[in-house]
């Protein structure tokens, strides 16, 4: 943020009913701070001391003000911002405890400049906030690829990234998401990062950057606490919180008669009775229900220190087993086989297309009915696509197949459906 879009911020700031001592204290320290490091720093990094001088002021502000939100979106480097912490207290927590690393990193090709914002790491993974800019209409330019190096080497970690759809504008702000299943090792504190565009250029940035501030140390649970619902039963293994997410693993019980497709509320609690749900933005575990073990990630409570702590699980999802797939022949066009226990209506749309229709009772529902498939032949089939609608308790929703090569029929597995495990199930963790 240079001084002319700081300036914007003021005025912004000064239209809105925002604590005006808390504004005045916050804007003229962070003028002080950044008159007195200019001296020997870029011009950038004075007015970057200005950010960080009002970021506890926003945190506040945004929760309970739309409109300062608002204003503070429009604002270069801040939309990513507003955005997390309106969805995740972690980030809020990591906020407020001087967590998040700044770094300002610019460079410019084929008339584009992308600028690496800053960067939140802990063992968990990271979340890279950057923003790109150029003379020229970029709203569908569109992210090519995202890599992550440490050690000349990819970083082993999932990556998750999208592209805000936007009226035309020629200034974009948008997060990388790092998620790792294993500890990052930060003993190198050295990475690069490599993005590419779909511009006619195919413009490619490697961004190199070196984290200086000290990594937190994840904290761990080990738990095996076997519990059951309306006879299914599942062990809560352990629960490592991290600032950016809390990871919890859970592994089904093989002998269960029920496929357990979703836990869809599942929630930390601490002994104010402050709740801390699952990630629903963004990366939300590893693995899932039909595998042996799986992992789900909360909201962290990292920087609270919570004298109590239990997981609360309710709703889950479940189909018996042998009648939780549909199975259909594409070359035919015929669906073979429906379960009796669901109600869904389902038609095949092209030769590797199926189109379901079913009533809903939830408002927001959003979870893909089907997912995982395998051919005749007992081979995986990716999946190539998926899209859904719903309105006034009904949904539709199509999902798309890659089955050049593969041998009908096709077996299509549940993911979700709405049907529900009588119960629900309460697990004290230890915090010593």
């Amino acid at each position: 943020m240079n001084e002319k879009e700081y300036t914007t911020l003021k005025d912004e700031l000064n239209s809105i009913p925002v604590p005006k001592e808390a504004l005045s204290y916050a804007r003229t320290n962070g003028l002080k701070k950044g008159q007195s490091e200019r001296r020997n720093r870029k011009r950038w990094t004075g007015t970057f001391a200005v950010t960080a001088a009002l970021i506890l002021l926003f945190i506040t502000t945004i929760r309970v003000s739309p409109a300062f939100a608002q204003a503070v979106a429009k604002i270069p480097g801040f939309a990513p911002l507003v955005e997390m912490i309106a969805y995740d207290k972690g980030v809020e927590d990591i906020l407020k405890n001087d967590y998040y690393e700044g770094l300002i990193i610019s460079e410019t090709k084929n008339n584009l400049t992308f600028t690496l914002l800053g960067i939140i790491a802990d063992e968990s993974g990271m979340i890279i906030n950057y923003e790109l800019d150029a003379p020229f209409e970029i709203h569908d330019l569109d992210t090519k690829g995202v890599e992550i190096r440490q050690n000349n080497k990819d970083l082993e970690a999932g990556l998750t990234y999208s592209w805000p759809d936007k009226e035309p504008t020629n200034h974009i702000e948008e997060i990388i998401e790092v998620t790792s299943n294993e500890n990052i090792n930060y003993t190198n504190p050295n990475f690069e990062l490599s993005i590419s565009f779909k511009d006619e250029h195919e413009t490619t940035f490697n961004i190199p950057f070196t984290l200086q501030k000290k990594i937190a140390e994840s904290k761990y649970y080990k738990l095996d606490q076997t519990v059951e619902i309306d006879e299914q039963k599942f062990t809560v293994k352990s629960l490592r919180i991290s600032p950016l997410r809390a990871k919890l693993d859970i592994a089904i019980d093989p002998a269960n008669t029920m496929q357990i497709l979703q836990m869809k509320s599942m929630r930390l609690l601490d002994e104010k009775g402050e709740v801390w749900g699952t990630i629903t933005n963004g990366f939300t575990g590893f693995g899932g229900m039909r595998d042996p073990e799986a992992s789900l990630f909360f909201q962290s409570n990292y920087f609270r220190e919570p004298k109590s702590l239990t997981l609360q699980i309710n709703y889950i999802q479940a189909l018996p087993k042998g009648k939780d797939y549909i199975e259909v022949d594409f070359l035919k066009k015929k669906v073979l086989y429906i379960p009796d226990n669901v109600d869904v209506n389902i038609n095949i749309d092209s030769y590797d297309t199926i189109r379901a229709n079913y009533k809903t009772e939830e408002e927001n529902h959003f979870y893909q009915m089907f997912f995982q498939a395998v051919d005749a032949k007992g081979e995986a089939v990716d999946s190539n696509g998926f899209s859904h609608s719903n309105r006034d308790g009904m949904a539709e929703s199509t999902y798309t197949f890659d089955i050049s090569n593969k041998t009908n029929p096709i077996r299509i597995y549940f993911n979700s459906y709405e049907n529900y495990l009588k119960g629900s199930a309460t697990v004290s963790i230890p915090l010593e």
